[in-house]
């Protein structure tokens, strides 16, 4: 899913360097806001929301914030561990079940590059920033009878939070829509420096207004 994404936006901004240079409604405005809901993947698949801040410094470059919470980024290794540790439980207590989930809260900020094209209408652009991420790992476990302690104590690999720095790196087209609101189609990529090192695919679409 990731191969398509990248390379139909990264085609669509870099295209755009070889049309003559015109104005884009964005190099005109002082900024823009916008609300921003993604798809999130890598070893499992979920959800991202957030929103975006940029303003304008010159033509054709931008300051950004992007801040947003993705839904689940659990990895291989913590699913593994919270699967090793219910089977140990169900065979002690004759039954049990078991939950697992890492959110991540980010924010991050940088600088947008708006690439010139013949149609002031689009703004394909290629962005990179940095910033900071809260990760955290909600694993929860059942039993058939007694309670959860009574069998294990959870350790720091499979509970806990980490908040650890973040690069990004993005490409995407806004597409403006008359002469305030804006269409943000947009893919998103995050490395978050945890322990063992955890990457964040997001791809989407943001609205929003230019002021």
């Amino acid at each position: 899913m990731r191969q398509p994404i990248v390379a139909v936006l990264a085609w669509a901004a870099l295209s755009g360097a070889a049309f003559a240079q015109t104005p884009t409604a964005a190099d005109e405005s002082k900024g823009y806001i916008e609300g921003v809901a993604q798809s999130a993947f890598g070893n499992v698949t979920s959800q991202s929301f957030g929103g975006e801040l940029g303003v304008t410094v010159k033509p054709g470059l931008q300051v950004y914030v992007d801040a947003g919470y993705v839904r689940d980024t659990t990895t291989t290794s913590l699913a593994a561990g919270a699967q090793a540790i219910a089977a140990n439980i169900s065979a002690q207590a004759g039954g049990g079940t078991y939950q697992v989930k890492q959110p991540v809260t980010f924010g991050v900020a940088g600088i947008k590059f708006l690439l010139p094209v013949d149609q002031s209408r689009f703004a394909p652009y290629l962005m990179a920033g940095g910033g900071v991420a809260r990760v955290e790992k909600d694993v929860s476990f059942t039993v058939a009878g007694g309670q959860v302690s009574n069998y294990v104590t959870v350790g720091s690999d499979l509970a806990g939070t980490e908040t650890k720095g973040m690069i990004s790196a993005g490409v995407g087209v806004d597409v403006w829509l008359g002469s305030r609101f804006v269409l943000d189609l947009q893919y998103r990529f995050g490395r978050v420096f945890t322990t063992d090192g955890l990457n964040i695919n997001r791809a989407g679409a943001g609205f929003g207004v230019r002021f």
